[in-house]
């Protein structure tokens, strides 16, 4: 493992070949590597040093990619992740840009009174009026749209101000930044003091509404922490 420094002066991981020991290749792309044998195979075509290029790189060629399977390149390479990750990254993009409009529609933000009621299969739970004291804006990807979201709302009960509480998303009817089934809390979530469209966007962070950000990256990851296959990843078109 190697460092170079980037255009903004900040050192950034790399590899390093370690045929002509310069950095961003390594020995199996290194073009020193290359020439020498191209002049070896013009030389003699039967040395050790070109049967084991040969070689090496004929397996390199049978290799299967651990995203899409297909052989002749590597995960870190493939165009196929490449792609997905775009159109995932456009995909929560619009979704974003949904939610901030559905959020000025209802009025919800932080600084807004809302009623909640959670419901459990053993028994509901009261309802009870919350101030929203903050937004986990990094919670909020377009798979909301059919699961459960992961503590989407920071809020602390009127009655007990000195506790935190987690909200859901409140169900859009228009079905277009969840459907009514998509979360629990959402469903029984109503907003009782609405908050201006200016201090709801004056809350939103600039680069959540590009779609991007690690929430992405973990996106194409599997539920054990490993790297998801190209047919776990059912958002996009294939």
């Amino acid at each position: 493992m190697a460092y170079r420094t980037d255009e903004n002066g900040k050192y950034v991981r790399t590899v390093q070949c370690s045929e002509c020991w310069e950095v961003g290749h390594n020995k199996s792309k290194c073009p020193r590597e290359k020439e020498r044998y191209e002049r070896a195979k013009l030389e003699d075509p039967d040395s050790w040093f070109v049967k084991n290029y040969e070689r090496k790189k004929a397996e390199r060629s049978k290799r299967a990619c651990g995203y899409c399977r297909e052989a002749g390149h590597t995960r870190r390479t493939c165009a196929y992740l490449k792609s997905d990750k775009v159109a995932t990254i456009a995909k929560n993009k619009q979704w974003r840009q949904n939610v901030v409009e559905f959020f000025n529609n209802l009025g919800l933000g932080i600084g807004a009174l809302v009623e909640v009621q959670r419901r459990r299969a053993w028994g509901d739970k009261p309802k009870q009026v919350v101030l929203i004291t903050g937004i986990n804006w990094a919670n909020l990807t377009f798979r909301n749209m059919h699961e459960r979201d992961r503590a989407a709302l920071r809020a602390r009960p009127m009655k007990d101000f000195s506790r935190e509480t987690a909200v859901g998303l409140p169900a859009d009817p228009a079905g277009v930044v969840n459907d009514a089934g998509s979360a629990s809390d959402g469903l029984h979530v109503k907003v009782l003091g609405r908050v201006s469209r200016e201090a709801i966007e004056a809350s939103v962070p600039a680069k959540w509404l590009t779609g991007e950000g690690p929430e992405v990256d973990e996106m194409f990851v599997d539920d054990y922490g490993k790297p998801a296959e190209r047919y776990q990843i059912t958002w996009v078109d294939q």
